[in-house]
């Protein structure tokens, strides 16, 4: 009985593993390769105010990790606040060989944060992150990459301690204050940004 509770649990695992591996993008373009990467301020259609920050750091993280040539966030930010863009909502007031030719960069990705969600009804709690990513090439200006990708969860919290921690992380969401993140120790999306982000990285041609 234990082997064959054994052996039915590893062929589920092996199945969930092997989907989780052959996810493909949305869209991509023929014989193409992302090359020499800038990250744009990504724009946010949710009411969490720090959410694309910290997702667009979050992509930084793993496109450095696969071994992608990606331009410092800094960097990028310095020579867009001197196209006078500070945030994504303001990209649309510029061409993306504007972009190019002031960050010396090969693709720019463009992300949006669609959801952003974390909601506390008595003793239910759901969590969900949904982002859009897309990669333009700046010779062409054309779209050669786009993926979407969602990630939630939902349980029942019955420990007051658990109760109390996630009434705070709600409050952290809504109001978007820094210190109270800092308190927490992250955003309470992290892990599923996280997701998100690293199944859409997966789908790009390496």
């Amino acid at each position: 009985m234990r082997r064959h509770f054994f052996w039915s649990s590893f062929f589920i695992l092996l199945i969930l593993l092997t989907l989780s591996g052959c996810v493909s993008a949305k869209f991509l373009g023929p014989d193409w390769e992302p090359k020499r990467i800038a990250i744009m301020p990504f724009t946010n259609d949710t009411a969490d105010v720090a959410v694309e920050k910290i997702a667009r750091a979050v992509m930084y993280n793993q496109l450095t990790r696969y071994g992608f040539e990606v331009l410092d966030l800094e960097t990028v930010n310095t020579k867009l606040d001197e196209l006078g863009i500070t945030e994504g909502g303001q990209l649309e007031t510029v061409t993306i060989k504007e972009i190019a030719a002031e960050i010396h960069a090969d693709s720019l990705l463009y992300g949006n944060i669609i959801e952003a969600k974390r909601v506390l009804l008595g003793v239910y709690f759901k969590k969900e992150f949904m982002a859009n990513f897309k990669i333009y090439d700046t010779i062409s200006e054309e779209l050669k990459w786009e993926d979407e990708r969602t990630s939630k969860e939902s349980k029942f919290v019955i420990n007051p301690v658990e109760i109390a921690k996630t009434a705070a992380e709600q409050f952290a969401v809504e109001v978007g204050t820094d210190a109270i993140f800092k308190l927490l120790g992250s955003h309470p999306l992290i892990e599923h940004i996280r997701i998100v982000v690293n199944t859409s990285v997966k789908t790009l041609p390496r």
